[in-house]
């Protein structure tokens, strides 16, 4: 049984998991290291590796690098573009942004990255990705991906994207924030779309405390996944992770 299958395996038992989210541009070696550590420890099931301006593999590579150093965890490409793309990752999150404008999102990454998947043997892991854009301003993926903007209380518009991945095939949906941003997915639109389909639901974003974290379990979410807190409050990330891990509907 390998890592998604296992993560399949414990979501149908009724059991919550949290991935730790590092982008190669923000942090330097010293801190990937010490999150990846905390992370570990406090019980995250994954390392998520990339970010919105990701430009260049081999900071992606050199991330990767430092991580399997420090732990055992798998991990997982969480790449913007084909540029994010490194041969020492376990499994990538092979995404298509559901309300992104510009094809390279939808599709054009996705085809310009699959030949290195195969080549690299890393696992793909398919992803319909849908942006929520919860705060006037814009997140940097919002202004990347040109977004067309889904607001937080657009529920009838997730559901329909969401169904949408499904309906493609894709294996997990996730409900995204943005890095940095204000406010967290609505616990809303999360419950209509646990309602409405039947993949594993990804959620991140603006995830900052144990009381955010089991509010959006309770909505529906599998798999939460936390990126800021990690940089700014370890002691936090800790107690987020402890929330997911012993969380009881």
């Amino acid at each position: 049984m390998n890592f998604w299958e296992n993560v399949l395996e414990r979501i149908r038992k009724g059991k919550k998991l949290h991935f730790t989210l590092v982008d190669p541009v923000k942090q330097g070696g010293i801190e990937v290291d010490e999150i990846a550590k905390t992370a570990q420890r406090a019980g995250s099931d994954a390392v998520m590796v990339g970010g919105s301006t990701v430009r260049d593999r081999k900071d992606v590579y050199r991330t990767i690098e430092v991580i399997k150093n420090s732990v055992s965890l798998p991990v997982i490409l969480f790449p913007n573009s084909a540029a994010g793309i490194s041969r020492n990752a376990d499994y990538i999150f092979f995404m298509m942004l559901m309300n992104s404008r510009d094809i390279r999102f939808v599709v054009q990454e996705q085809i310009k990255g699959a030949l290195l998947i195969k080549k690299w043997n890393i696992k793909p892991i398919s992803v319909a990705y849908i942006i929520i854009s919860t705060s006037r301003r814009l997140t940097m993926v919002e202004k990347i991906a040109r977004v067309k903007k889904i607001r937080n209380e657009d529920t009838r518009k997730v559901v329909s994207c969401a169904l949408a991945g499904q309906y493609f095939g894709m294996q997990s949906i996730y409900l995204e924030a943005g890095s940095g941003a204000k406010r967290p997915v609505s616990s809303k639109i999360i419950s209509a779309v646990r309602k409405e389909t039947e993949l594993p639901l990804i959620v991140g974003g603006g995830i900052r405390s144990p009381e955010t974290a089991k509010e959006k379990l309770t909505a529906g979410a599998d798999i939460i996944v936390t990126g800021t807190i990690g940089e700014k409050d370890p002691e936090m990330l800790k107690k987020i992770i402890w929330a997911v891990k012993y969380f009881k509907q």
